[in-house]
């Protein structure tokens, strides 16, 4: 029995039980003596037990380690209150186990334990001579010097970047979920310093950490920032840092880096491992030059191996889950991986360095180039998605990223100017007009065609989503735009601070004889929609006001998809107020289809046309017909019935109706569809009537 077993016997019962509470050692309540004393030397008088513990001991904790292990006669209890703080009674220790002092948390791991007096020798604390020798020896590595401040990380600058070009435009995603390489085109300019397939691997291990901190969220194929990134562009440097690496401590996904070492994967502990690689980089001298190669032979000299029972706690560990040789290729990864990507240890003409201090630029916003603005780090923060939606980031270095920003004539324009203003003082002279004489103009031909004379000029424009969505390219400088379309999409470059003209000849008819939008919005456009209906209807005979034929045809060609179908119900119950009531018997109503076969394929014809349909419905079984228009949503046959689930306008929600109660149905002619006369005629549309054409 060496000399800690003899000291912990001879220590009192209700610190062995503190003890083994701090390792969490089972210790049944009548336990005797023997067999507690047999379940901490067990747990405890191990060389392998104790480097595991001092692993994860703070660096107090360590340094007083370091001079009690010079120290062995002990310290008498006021020396060691005088330096390593107090300790309190075994029975407030009980209540309270959490150490308040070094000298506790010594305790209460069982290395430093009470010595009773002995002749000629007071009562002491010291540390036993198995842990004495079993502690790792202090790490002593040799460098080449004083290190320079170390740039900003570049999983921290990576971030930030990502972040606002994301908020101008989603970027595209594969599968796997990595960045599409379109997507990393836009972000090489802002990372210059990171090579193209580091920069993918770098992209593909911070994506998760950001979604899993809430920062970026993943929806249809496609990676935007989330509710929290304005939250963390207005945090400090140092607390973004901090984030980024507790995310990737506690991130759930593998590591890519490490499975292309191909080491033995069996049991391993990931989170583990990673607080393993992060407490040996933190262990490194501060701000000194070191030889990559030799730091971890010095480390796996001072903490052990890097992989044991502790990293691979999945599985039974009999013998080291790694060679030395796998272990250093696992260390050298690392510190060229994921902990030089997120600041714990930077890299300088090829030596490997702790850094504590760090090299920023000076955190006032600067104007460069015209339209070009340059935001440090250090003053980047929720304004700058401002300057994301007015602008285009361009590049970037160590020190700060720089925005173009666009013409101030777009919706962003008093926004951007305003804050322009206060970050950076006044423009120079010239910096805005020369910047808005430059700003790309396209130009709209025949209602149809978006032209560019610089073709960057138009792939500048399709970056925003809402352009996207009605512009389809189909050369260099070249996009096909629907003529229903035009008024959306000119509102969309708009936004963007890019102007459209019209060419002449832009008004007309296109090939197809739509004419062009109104330049409205969709809600004004259904508003005026609704008045003409109205003024049809009850306008009094013979008021000098004429609806000019074209004005609807116009109208319709600004209401957007989603405001379709609202529009026409309104007109519907306009043109048709006889079928708002319920009550109503439709008596002086048009005349209907009755024959039940007639009345099955005009339902059917409502549905795969996707029109209205009027039904003279008999309600309840008592014999009273009603006037209902619906839009049918799906036809259903249950036994010799069929049942018709349509969406009624009267009672604005969705109702069923049984076909063999249906007296009568007609079509309603389609509200948004106009048929247009010979060039030199005018364009008549086609609008839902009272009087409904009979099946």
């Amino acid at each position: 029995m060496n000399r800690w077993s003899l000291w912990l016997a001879d220590a009192p019962a209700a610190l062995q039980r503190l003890i083994a509470r701090t390792h969490r050692i089972s210790l049944p309540r009548a336990c005797p003596a023997a067999e507690r004393l047999r379940r901490l030397r067990r747990a405890l008088c191990t060389p392998a037990a104790v480097r595991a513990v001092y692993a994860a001991l703070d660096a107090d904790v360590r340094a007083a380690l370091d001079e009690l292990r010079g120290a062995r006669r002990g310290l008498d209890a006021a020396t060691l209150t005088a330096r390593y703080g107090a300790v309190r009674p075994w029975r407030h220790l009980a209540r309270d186990p959490q150490p308040r002092s070094v000298a506790e948390r010594l305790l209460l791991l069982g290395w430093l334990l009470p010595r009773p007096a002995a002749p000629g020798r007071a009562p002491r604390f010291a540390l036993a001579p198995e842990v004495r020798r079993w502690l790792p020896q202090p790490l002593r590595l040799a460098d080449d010097g004083p290190a320079p401040p170390a740039p900003l990380p570049l999983a921290q600058r990576a971030a930030l970047a990502l972040l606002l070009v994301a908020a101008a435009a989603p970027l595209p995603l594969r599968r796997d979920g990595a960045l599409r390489r379109r997507a990393l085109r836009v972000l090489q300019p802002l990372l210059p310093d990171a090579p193209a397939p580091e920069l993918a691997r770098l992209f593909h291990f911070l994506l998760p950490l950001l979604e899993a901190r809430g920062l970026v969220q993943r929806h249809g194929g496609q990676c935007a920032p989330a509710l929290g990134a304005a939250a963390f562009l207005a945090a400090p440097l140092d607390d973004q840092r901090a984030r980024l690496v507790e995310a990737w401590l506690h991130c759930a996904a593998p590591d890519a880096w490490l499975r292309r070492l191909r080491v033995a994967s069996a049991g391993l502990d990931e989170p583990a491992l990673r607080r393993r690689l992060v407490q040996w980089a933190q262990a490194l001298p501060p701000d000194r030059l070191l030889a990559p190669e030799a730091t971890y032979d010095a480390l796996a000299a001072t903490f052990g191996p890097l992989a044991d029972a502790h990293t691979h706690g999945f599985r039974v560990v009999r013998r080291p889950p790694w060679r030395r040789r796998s272990e250093a290729r696992v260390w050298q990864a690392a510190l060229r991986g994921p902990l030089a990507w997120l600041g714990v240890v930077a890299w300088h003409a090829g030596r490997v360095v702790r850094p504590t201090t760090w090299a920023l630029a000076d955190g006032a916003w600067r104007y460069g180039a015209p339209g070009e603005v340059t935001a440090p780090f250090g003053a980047l923060d929720a304004a700058a998605l401002t300057l994301a939606q007015g602008g285009r980031w361009v590049r970037g270095d160590a020190g700060g990223l720089t925005v173009q920003v666009a013409g101030a004539s777009g919706v962003q324009g008093d926004r951007v100017r305003r804050l322009l203003a206060r970050r950076a003082g006044e423009a120079p002279d010239g910096w805005w007009g020369t910047r808005a004489a430059d700003a790309p103009a396209l130009r709209l031909a025949e209602g149809a065609l978006l032209l560019a004379d610089a073709p960057g000029d138009l792939e500048r424009a399709l970056r925003g989503r809402s352009v996207r969505r009605y512009a389809q390219r189909l050369a260099a400088g070249v996009a096909l735009v629907r003529a229903e379309h035009v008024a959306a999409v000119t509102r969309a470059l708009a936004r963007q601070g890019i102007a459209v003209d019209r060419l002449p000849g832009g008004g007309a008819l296109a090939a197809g004889g739509t004419l062009p939008a109104a330049p409205l919005a969709p809600g004004e456009c259904a508003a005026l929609l609704a008045a003409c209906a109205y003024a049809r209807r009850y306008a009094p005979e013979g008021l000098p006001l004429v609806i000019p034929a074209t004005l609807e045809a116009r109208l319709w060609q600004g209401v957007t998809p989603p405001l379709r179908a609202a529009v026409e119900a309104a007109l519907a119950s306009i043109e048709a107020p006889e079928a708002a009531g319920s009550g109503g018997t439709g008596s002086d109503a048009a005349p209907l289809c009755t024959d039940p076969d007639a009345v099955l394929r005009t339902v059917r014809r409502a549905l795969t046309q996707q029109r209205l349909v009027t039904l003279a419905y008999e309600t309840g079984g008592e014999g009273r017909i009603t006037r209902r228009t619906v839009r049918p949503l799906g036809l259903e046959r249950r036994g010799e019935r069929w049942l018709l689930h349509a969406y009624c306008l009267q009672r604005r929600a969705e109702r069923t109706f049984r076909l063999d109660r249906v007296r009568g149905c007609a079509l309603a002619p389609p509200a948004e569809r106009w048929v247009p006369e010979p060039a030199a005629a005018a364009v008549q549309p086609v609008r839902p009537d009272s009087a409904l054409d009979p099946c």
